[in-house]
């Protein structure tokens, strides 16, 4: 049996002394007559082994905003979305095996900490978390997220429970509240009325995953990679600090940033009990970023110099992203007076130019390239620039796809199939709509910032005069190819 303590991180194997006999009653009664719900998946059981009546300052404590008041049918909900959401931040995550214990506990004061069992079955893992009935918001998402995420890094696991760094879980459980924080957790109905429901509209005007933590870490900083490994430890900030919190949000953020991050992240979690500590396999899921933990420490530093330094040129951000996204749907291309001339100069041409002119072969290069250019560039980009990129994407991955298939011959007749200048046009189209509206969110941008636009204009997007390479390939009589 293994006990969690959600709170600080750690684990103690064996069989242990809990400070009250109120958490050990509850789970020891599990299935003593009283009710017990099951999810809509079937991975979470929920239950209360008996109500008390709450004190005075639990009262008062579950209006406030910051705590809630759980019931068992409601807490079933929580734990679900919180799983979804969990699964839609990393995707690869493997299908639950083994069922979790939800058990409302009496509160006995706000400090109140959520109490997690690991039980080795000889079916299988068991888990089982205690919940205050009145219980902060925050620790609970962590709890759950805890929960969740060691049952799938227990699957590879042997006799003993793994452990989880502290900074996923908090991280992870931070991320989530900053995303979807009003759709997960659901606080029991107050009163002894009927219930009321009303309707909650949410509206976010723009999407920023650190816009909670900025604030913490704009003021105070954020940790380094040691205090972020071994919180509570000489002098180390503590898991339930602010900026703890909000450092581990920052760092599970840039992780999902890096290429394939989702998988990789995915990856060390699965991978975690093979290993006897989490930091070898976390070099082994970033084998191809981080060779050795002192280059994860060096590209954490660099995370968060970059990060201190964003703030000063933030009013630039949003018009670099669209500016980026401008360059990155332009395909490379070389002047030359002859075709076994050296190149006299390079330009940019469109993706439309691209498929007019240019034969399939070129195409199929060109297209592929700039596809694979757009789909790297996407998890840099703002979260709108972001929506724009995968359209842009998608349109060239429909035409590689269809294309080759479009002018096959009919056997019969030799003619070309017709779908061919159907799928042209299709494309041509898309792509003339998403340019105009690429180019109104550029024009919007540097209207917003014109003095970051004017340096941004003269450094990254005219890197060669464009109407000094037309002019001299006209005189030369020169024409536009694709790179060799």
């Amino acid at each position: 049996m293994v006990r969690v303590d959600c709170l600080r991180g750690r684990i103690v194997r064996g069989f242990f002394v809990v400070s009250t006999l109120l958490v050990w009653s509850a789970f020891d009664g599990w299935g003593a007559g009283h009710q017990v719900l099951v999810s809509h998946s079937g991975q979470f059981l929920a239950s209360q082994v008996w109500k008390v009546p709450l004190s005075a300052d639990l009262v008062a404590l579950s209006t406030n905003a910051a705590y809630m008041r759980v019931e068992p049918a409601l807490l079933l909900v929580s734990a679900e979305r919180v799983g979804q959401r969990l699964r839609h931040e990393l995707s690869l995550l493997p299908p639950a095996r083994s069922r979790i214990h939800l058990t409302v506990i009496p509160a006995q004061s706000p400090a109140d900490s959520l109490t997690l069992l690991a039980e080795r079955m000889p079916a299988g893992w068991k888990y089982r978390l205690g919940v205050p009935v009145v219980v902060n918001r925050q620790r609970l998402l962590e709890g759950l997220v805890h929960v969740i995420l060691l049952e799938i890094a227990n699957q590879a696991a042997g006799e003993l429970s793994t452990d989880l760094p502290a900074w996923l879980v908090s991280g992870l459980a931070a991320r989530l509240q900053s995303l979807a924080g009003e759709e997960l957790l659901f606080a029991a109905p107050s009163g002894a009325g009927p219930v009321v429901f009303r309707r909650t509209v949410i509206e976010r005007r723009r999407y920023d995953p650190l816009a909670q933590a900025r604030p913490v870490l704009e003021q105070h900083g954020p940790l380094t990679w040691q205090e972020l490994s071994w919180p509570g430890v000489a002098g180390h900030p503590e898991t339930e600090s602010d900026r703890f919190r909000a450092s581990a949000e920052l760092l599970v953020h840039e992780l999902l940033r890096l290429p394939q991050g989702s998988a990789k992240l995915t990856k060390f979690l699965i991978h975690r009990a093979r290993f006897l500590n989490w930091q070898t396999a976390f070099l082994t899921a970033f084998e191809a970023e981080f060779p050795r933990m002192l280059d994860v420490e060096k590209w954490w530093a660099l995370q968060v110099a970059c990060f201190r330094f964003e703030p000063i040129h933030g009013a630039g951000r949003a018009s670099l992203g669209w500016t980026d996204l401008q360059a990155s749907v332009q395909v490379p291309a070389e002047i030359r007076a002859t075709p076994d001339e050296l190149p006299r100069a390079k330009t940019n041409v469109s993706l439309q130019t691209v498929i007019r002119q240019w034969d399939w072969a070129r195409q199929q290069t060109a297209l592929m390239a700039c596809a694979l250019r757009l789909e790297q560039l996407i998890g840099r980009l703002p979260p709108e620039a972001q929506v724009m990129a995968m359209a842009y994407v998608r349109a060239l991955r429909r035409y590689l796809t269809q294309r080759p298939n479009a002018d096959l011959p009919v056997p019969a007749t030799g003619m070309v199939r017709p779908g061919l200048p159907r799928l042209v046009y299709e494309t041509l189209q898309q792509l003339d709509a998403l340019d105009a509206e690429l180019a109104q969110r550029v024009a919007n941008a540097s209207q917003r910032h014109p003095e970051r636009w004017e340096e941004l204009s003269v450094t990254r997007i005219l890197p060669l005069p464009q109407a000094a390479v037309e002019s001299d390939a006209e005189k030369e009589g020169s024409r536009v190819s694709s790179p060799r």
